[in-house]
Order: structure tokens, then sequence, then C-alpha cells
């Protein structure tokens, strides 16, 4: 588990511009941002307890107490709330041990960026706090910002998804610095990665630090596995001179107990550390690197090790809330077979024998999608990953969605019996409007001959139209068979029927 040393870091409002947007500084961490006016409340853990924000986090069910210790636990400088958007933007900032270790990005050297970056891709570095990076590449922005780490996540708690989203972040003046934008109950997209991105652009820093003595580069290329079968793997990286590695086994449970491995790295810094778990059990693997004119390097990892079983490591898994196409990721060993199996809008079912697996599934449709994926190697514990995830349209893609795929139609092709359920759109004009019981009956002649109108569809609409009789519209619907109704001499005639979705001037 990741070790937090929090600093509580100080918040200055500098200027407040009414019509455009707030400026906050935080004068430990040397950086500043600012909120546009879109976010209905900004948090901060000097404004709690204020009349405005206190009125409202209590209709939110927001403990005072408990908010503000969140706050200092997790490092939160800022939460801002868009409420019309459903989103959240939060910056912390937190003095952990990444921020010991690098201080700076932007001065170490390339093997240490990227082994902070796939730190986020690989699992090593995040997932036992619970989150999953489906991306994670470096964004480079002008003046004092420079490189932030572009990531897509989802974050889960005791199986159960909490929010998913955007970050940017980085390392600098000793600080890991994440500004994140969450969204709960739907699955992020794009506008909310612009949105972040709109408050990146304004983010700063006011004064850059200088590196004081830091750690001795440690960088790993094989890393401990988070799951084994085999007692014995191999730590192998890049580190000082001449340093000496130090790896400490430590059992999470009682069996294991504990033990201590050592190996010396060459003139280039190059090492290889073999470890041997005592037993099978789960450790916490702790990494350290010591050269002369350093301070020694630290990082620590959990390693869960079980005779006969077969290591999976999906490192992408669904949401629950999902997009339109869905991917599952991940690797495990050589010669397993891995299947994905999924029932729901639509059914799916593929195997691969690749080391490293990836289906991409199309969940376009609404509805709610159950997922199987099973991971198989004769003489070995089989294992199983069960997600189940809904594909909800918000009112926007269902338009969308409705206007993209409706067939135009004529009125002679409506006339013929076409299959129910059939999505439609045709022009034509509204010769009637009569209310009726929940619903409103819209006549709508396909023709028109001087002020003589032909070829007539009742249009059913659950919502009364903003129109009126005479206007040129175009519908959108659903075609549902015929609509009855009797003239004046009492004789029963049939007309089409379209179940209406959308109705507009044209």
């Amino acid at each position: 588990m990741r070790k937090l040393f929090l600093c509580v870091v100080c918040l200055t409002l500098l200027t407040i511009t009414p019509a455009l947007a707030e400026v906050y500084s935080f004068s430990d961490v040397h950086a500043m941002v600012e909120i546009p006016k879109d976010y209905e409340i900004v948090l901060t853990p000097y404004n709690l307890s204020s009349s405005t924000n206190a009125s409202w986090m209590a209709a939110q069910g927001m403990d005072y107490d408990a908010t503000l210790n969140q706050f200092e636990t997790e490092g939160i400088l800022l939460q801002a709330f868009d409420a019309e958007n459903d989103r959240t933007f939060v910056l912390t900032a937190l003095k952990d041990l990444d921020g010991q270790t690098y201080f700076d990005l932007n001065k170490q050297d390339e093997a240490m960026r990227k082994e902070f970056r796939t730190n986020h891709t690989n699992g090593i570095g995040y997932s036992t706090l619970g989150y999953s990076y489906s991306s994670a590449k470096w964004t480079t922005y002008k003046g004092t910002t420079l490189r932030f780490l572009h990531t897509k996540y989802t974050l889960r708690q005791e199986g159960q998804q909490v929010c998913t989203g955007y970050q940017r972040r980085t390392i600098r003046n000793g600080y890991t610095i994440t500004l994140d934008m969450q969204v709960r109950g739907r699955a992020a997209k794009d506008a909310d990665d612009k949105a972040l991105e709109k408050i990146m652009k304004t983010f700063g820093f006011s004064e850059i630090l200088p590196m004081p003595e830091v750690p001795v580069k440690l960088a790993l290329t094989d890393a401990p596995p988070t799951e084994t079968n085999d007692a014995t793997f191999t730590i192998k990286g890049t580190t000082g001179k001449n340093a000496a590695l130090t790896a400490t086994v430590l059992s999470l449970g009682s069996a294991g107990g504990s033990k201590t491995f050592t190996a010396t790295a060459n003139k280039s810094g190059k090492f290889t550390l073999k470890v041997t778990l005592p037993a099978q059990g789960v450790y916490s693997v702790t990494l350290t690197s010591e050269a002369d004119g350093a301070k020694p390097a630290t990082r620590i990892y959990s390693v869960t090790y079980r005779q006969g079983m077969l290591p999976v490591d999906v490192s992408q898994a669904p949401d629950s809330t999902l997009n339109d196409s869905t991917v599952i990721s991940g690797s495990t060993i050589s010669g397993a077979k891995t299947q994905l199996s999924v029932s729901g809008p639509i059914t799916y079912n593929k195997t691969t024998t690749s080391r490293n697996f990836k289906f991409t599934v199309d969940t376009s449709k609404e509805g709610t999608y159950n997922f199987v994926l099973a991971v198989t190697k004769k003489g070995m514990e089989a294992r199983t990953f069960t997600y189940t995830c809904t594909r909800s349209y918000t009112d926007a893609e269902r338009e969308s969605k409705v206007r993209s795929t409706a067939k135009k139609v004529t009125y002679a092709q409506l006339s013929r019996n076409m299959e129910n359920g059939k999505l439609v759109t045709f022009v034509g004009y509204i010769s009637s409007l009569n209310p009726s019981i929940n619903e409103w009956v819209i006549t709508v002649a396909m023709a028109k001959s001087g002020s003589t109108y032909k070829s007539f569809v009742y249009a059913i609409s659950t919502t009364e139209p903003k129109l009126a009789v005479n206007d040129k519209v175009r519908i959108y619907g659903t075609y549902s068979g015929s609509y009855s109704v009797i003239d004046a001499n009492g004789a029963v005639k049939t007309y089409p029927r379209v179940d209406v979705s959308y109705i507009q001037p044209e």
C-alpha cells in the first residue's frame, strides 16, 4: 500500500473576477488556478464554514468535520461542483513518497519519467488505492507549467465503482499535484476532459524551487509481480553506480515471516535482484537502493503468492456505466487461454491464447451487459472475473442516434404496413392538433396541393408540440402500424401511425 506523507497547503484567494473566474493561489505549492463561474460551489479547507457553503453542504448531506478531515487526509486544496454537467473538479497536492523521490519530474531523466508514467498503466503505482488507468501520456504546457501526465481512469473501492474521469498529474516543488475531473453515475466523456483542459490551461507555478538532495535514481524495468504462482521472481532496473540494493519481504499474514535479499548495481547502475518468498501468502516488498553521495531510494510493492494460481493482470476493466465501445485488456502467462463472453443487448464470445489480451466490444445499444472474463491453463487454478455494467443514453445521445439512424420514408412506404418499430423520418404539414388522454394526436399531411392537404399520417406525441396548424415540420419517430378514424359518413378509415420521438419546424 502506498504511504502518503501529507503536508497541509496554505490557500489564499487572490482576486475575484465575478463575470469570468475566481483565481486561487496555493502558497506552499507555489501554484495558482482559475475556476470558471460555471461551477456552482467551490470548497476549500478555509471556506467550508461560510454560510453559503455550510448551507449547500448540509443540503448535500455533507458533514463539516468529516469533509474537513477528508481535505486534510487526501491533500484536497479545492473542490468545484458543476451540477449542470454532473461533474466535480478536485485539486490535490500531497507530500507523498513520490514527491520525496522525484521532487520535480521536469528535472528527472527519461527513465525516471517513464517509470512514473508506466506505474499508472501497469497498476503498480495506484492499483492498491483502487485506480485503474486506461491511458497515460505526457502533455507539455507553456510557461512554468511544463509536463503533466494526461490520464483516464476508473476508481473502485470495495468492489464498487466510485467514479471515473480524467486527471492531469505531475510532481513539482516536492508535491504530487493532481487536477482531477470526476464524474459519478455515468461514463466519463470527451466533454469532461475538455472541461478539465480548460482549467488546466489556467494552472501555473509562481515559483520553481531548486532541487534538494533527492534519493538516488531507481527506475525498474522488471518490477515485483502483483500476483505469482512461483516463489521466486526477479527485479531488474537502473540505479546509482555501484549502489547497494536491498529487498525486504514482509508477510502480511502469520505464515510467511520476513526475509531480506541483496544485490549490487554495476558501474552503469544496472542491477538484477532475485527474491524468493518463504511461503504462500500476501507480502509487502520494500526495495531500497543506497549509493554514496545520495539519499536512499525506496519503492513498496504488494505481492500475492499462491501455488497453482494462474496470474492475471486485468489492466483495463469495464466501467459500470459504458460508452459506445468497451475495452477489456490485460496480461497473463504464456500458454493460457483467455475467453470473454458478453450477454445482454449483444452477444459476444471471443478467445485468445496471447500472453497479452485485449477485447473490444460494441456496447452502443442501451441495456445491461454481463461480462465474464475466464482465464484457464491446464493444471492451474482457473480465474474468472465478472462485471455487470449498464449502457444508458443521455438525452442528447438518444436524440443524436434517432436522427442519425431514422430512415427517410415516403407516404407510399408508410402505407405498405412496414415493420413495426422501425425508426423513420418524414416532412409534412400539420393539419390538426388534438389532445387526448396522456398524449397529443397530430394529423400530418405529407402532400399539399394549393390549400388542400393529402396523404395523412397520424403522429402520436406524449408531449404537447410547440407548433401550430399549417406549420411545415419534420418528424422523427417509430412506425407503429395504423391509426383508425371514423369519417363524417361513419366509415372507418385507417392511416399510417408514427409515435413521435422528435418534431421540429422544417
